[in-house]
């Protein structure tokens, strides 16, 4: 069962907090979901949600890095974070008994972060070698040109990393004024999933977080220009690497779950209409996929593969073709009965454990303001008519692709 305690008085009544108890599980995984991420970063301190996800784990005012670090290995658990374009996460997940050690362990980083000079410089050197690193990555390469060229002079089209120059230049007191405005209460949700005590939970993040309250939601007003045709980088690898972009729909649009059946269509699964053609039938790649991302007021339809430099210009031909035979015609009823069944199948294989129920249940809140039922989500699905489906296919993918390309010749 879902339990929420949503603060009914503002910045001042604390977090909000949402548990999924599961009686039966040998574990508990509790995280904070910061309601603010690389979009939300001026230019010369780009990367800083992303230091911030570095630095909370180097030490607090009573615990130093080490010491965190052995309370989570003695549990035989983990404990760690990512950063994302529009939220920062912070997560534990230990054996079932240990709720109050992960929420205190998490609150402590969140609320008391020593953020010591020496620490930021030693970490400043691990994010330029995370950066030398992803720049060594055609992968990674070709999808930071991808949302360069979709969301051109925008932070959505930012890598959530930073640049080298804006992590070099970025000061100690720049970070501790982001944290500081950023990392509080309406901006903060605490989920947890497992053997939960939620009135307990709801207790300890009310005191652990009383000192930080106060804040606002970011303002996302930027406004979105016309998507680039697209960008190439020349390097000797063995492998072209490409990605295909179209401008998607907002993480709350209604139409977003025909979308998702739709692009699980195309190029979503073993069975869609990309693999079967472009690696089945044609040899042209190992790996093709299509995704989707939904962001507060926009969103992205990606296809992305990668093939040898002689078979790369075949590859764009075959996909501009299934990517508009689909538009322009739609996809098959059998073929939506196959997504509709494979989804529902997914949700329930992905949500076996703690740590995927906690992290759903911390996304939905922070991202949406509420937490879908599951068989509400299902009875979604199975409203979703082929019409539903074909029309918002053929609204965003009769546009020309923005492109991105990485290999020889590019």
């Amino acid at each position: 069962m879902v339990e929420l305690t949503v603060p009914h008085d503002g910045p001042a009544d604390g977090p909000s907090v949402v548990s999924e108890r599961m009686p039966d599980a040998h574990s508990v995984s509790v995280g904070v979901w910061v309601g603010v991420g690389g979009r939300d970063e001026h230019n010369r301190i780009a990367g800083a949600s992303h230091f911030l996800e570095h630095l909370l784990f180097k030490g607090t005012d009573t615990r130093s890095s080490r010491s965190i670090a052995e309370l989570v290995d003695a549990t035989g658990g983990e404990m760690n974070a990512f950063t994302t374009k529009e939220y920062t996460a912070f997560y534990a997940r230990v054996p079932a008994g240990g709720q109050e050690l992960a929420t205190s362990l998490l609150a402590d980083v969140i609320t008391s972060p020593a953020l010591r000079p020496e620490d930021v410089d030693s970490e400043r050197r691990v994010i330029l070698e995370e950066l030398n690193l992803a720049a060594d990555d055609p992968d990674d390469v070709v999808g930071s040109l991808l949302y360069e060229e979709v969301f051109p002079d925008h932070p959505l089209g930012r890598e959530v990393l930073g640049t080298s120059e804006s992590v070099t230049i970025m000061e100690r007191d720049d970070i501790v004024e982001f944290h500081d405005h950023w990392y509080r209460s309406p901006n903060l949700v605490v989920a947890a999933a497992g053997d939960v005590d939620h009135a307990m939970l709801v207790d300890q993040v009310s005191e652990a977080f009383e000192d930080r309250r106060g804040a606002e939601h970011p303002v996302r007003d930027d406004l979105l220009t016309e998507a680039g045709e697209g960008r190439s980088v020349s390097r000797q690898t063995e492998a072209v690497h490409m990605a295909w972009g179209w401008r998607g729909l907002r993480r709350d649009d209604p139409r977003r779950h025909a979308l998702s059946l739709g692009v699980h269509v195309l190029g979503g699964g073993l069975s869609s209409r990309l693999f079967q053609t472009v690696r089945e039938d044609l040899g042209l790649a190992y790996s093709i996929f299509a995704g989707m991302s939904g962001y507060q007021d926009t969103g992205l339809v990606t296809v992305s593969a990668g093939t040898s430099p002689e078979k790369a210009d075949e590859l764009s031909t075959v996909i501009a073709a299934q990517v508009g035979e689909v538009a322009a015609q739609g996809i098959t009823a059998e073929e939506l009965e196959i997504a509709r069944d494979g989804f529902e199948g997914s949700i329930l294989l992905g949500l076996e454990g703690t740590g995927s129920r906690m992290a759903r249940l911390g996304s939905s809140q922070s991202l949406l303001g509420r937490v879908l039922a599951l068989d509400e989500y299902v009875s979604l699905l199975r409203e979703i008519t082929l019409d539903d489906v074909n029309a918002v296919l053929a609204e965003l993918l009769t546009t020309a692709a923005t492109t991105a390309r990485v290999g020889p010749g590019s």
